[in-house]
């Protein structure tokens, strides 16, 4: 059943306690591995869901289950399963859907850890990968034929912001049978909930937004129930659980979501505006800006704004990057995104620099790329750092 609250009202009450009489606000911090048991009975009844318990930390944790509540909340799932990173949640969750003989479909733009997981790691455990251009409906259709067991797409690109239309990327996975799996990292539940759209999964690594600071590592996926219950069973034998301070801070940071997103939008949206006028940036990629490709589809599936996340390319390349960082003075490089100040990072260099240079130039990640995660600045703050750091270019 739909929770009937806003997501502001979800975001505000995250990391709230575990029932009792009395109730803290915020709950305490679980630092325990293993738990009290009055007998051999409860140890069954407790792991056949008879009643209500934790055994082993690497199993199940008050402070993981509290996150795992508040997440499926956002999302508007039955059920949300904790992750230790955002790659231990792709990753173990491809692991939990598939096995040797089957197909990965996926977007030929991903996260470059996603795409090392494909390319180089899950195929040698004999899964077939194949890479699509998500945003072209007609060519899903076409790779769909082989019937492959799950499509993993995200729904705001990382780097270069495209959008797939995920309601009809669902409608056609599932007339070939075909699982749907969503990374939500940047589009955030506050702008769009993929589950809504038809997704079989969600993704997101709360590493960025979720935890919104940069002092924690963690990742989550929902999903109805009896997904989300052969997912856990995996991560129980990868070992991919969270420790309890890690989801303490994850779901403490989602208290403040709902406000940094919105601010973040807002930051982002002046920036692109600002940047697309400057003779030194050749191309800006931001889905709010009427010139992009799916802007038409951000304005109908994202209402709340088009996201925190800009990405331009600056004329003159690699040099150009190079001395662009070397300029900045408030922004910050930092190779993560999501947090409460501004930073930004450079693809080729960082999260996309395991791809070959004709592998990142087919996928349109030049050297002169940078992509820009908006922070709780002012807006004014933000655009004048980056018109020095352009002058100087």
């Amino acid at each position: 059943m739909r929770n009937p609250r806003s997501i502001d009202s979800i975001c505000a009450a995250a990391g709230s306690d575990m029932p009792s009489v009395t109730r803290p606000l915020t709950a305490p911090i679980y630092q325990n591995s293993v738990f009290e048991i009055e007998s051999l009975e409860q140890v069954d009844d407790i792991y056949e869901g008879r009643q209500d318990g934790f055994i082993y930390s690497r199993d199940a944790n008050p402070n993981v289950s509290i996150l795992e509540r508040v997440v499926a909340d956002l999302e508007d799932a039955g059920d949300a399963v904790a992750f230790a990173s955002g790659m231990g949640a792709v990753g173990v969750t491809l692991l939990a859907l598939v096995e040797s003989g089957d197909t990965v479909l996926a977007a030929d733009a991903l996260y470059g850890g996603t795409n090392l997981l494909l390319r180089q790691h899950l195929t040698k455990l004999g899964v077939k990968v194949e890479f699509v251009d998500a945003t072209d409906l007609n060519a899903i259709e076409d790779a769909l034929q082989g019937q492959p067991k799950v499509m993993l797409i995200e729904s705001i690109t990382n780097p270069l912001l495209s959008l797939p239309d995920v309601k009809a990327t669902a409608e056609l996975a599932h007339k070939r049978g075909t699982a749907l799996v969503v990374d939500n990292t940047l589009a955030t539940p506050v702008l769009l909930r993929p589950l809504e759209l038809g997704a079989d999964i969600v993704i997101h690594s709360a590493t960025k937004s979720l935890g919104g600071h940069s002092d924690v590592t963690g990742g989550v996926i929902a999903a109805r129930a009896d997904i989300t219950m052969q997912i856990r069973q995996s991560n129980r034998v990868w070992g991919s659980t969270p420790d309890p301070f890690a989801a303490w801070l994850i779901a403490r940071g989602i208290r403040t979501l709902s406000l940094r997103v919105e601010r973040a939008c807002d930051n982002a949206i002046r920036a692109a505006a600002f940047l697309s006028d400057h003779p030194k940036v050749s191309a800006v990629h931001y889905p709010g800006l009427p010139g992009h490709p799916q802007h038409e589809l951000a304005k109908s599936t994202m209402p709340g704004g088009f996201g925190g996340m800009v990405s331009y390319d600056l004329q003159g390349g690699g040099d150009a990057a190079s001395e662009f960082v070397r300029a900045l003075d408030m922004i910050k490089f930092a190779p993560s995104l999501g947090e409460a100040r501004t930073t930004m990072s450079h693809p080729a260099k960082t999260s996309h620099r395991s791809l070959s240079e004709d592998e990142r130039a087919k996928s349109g990640i030049t050297d002169g790329l940078i992509r820009m995660s908006c922070g709780l600045e002012s807006a004014e703050d933000i655009t004048a750092d980056l018109e020095q750091a352009l002058e100087r270019v």
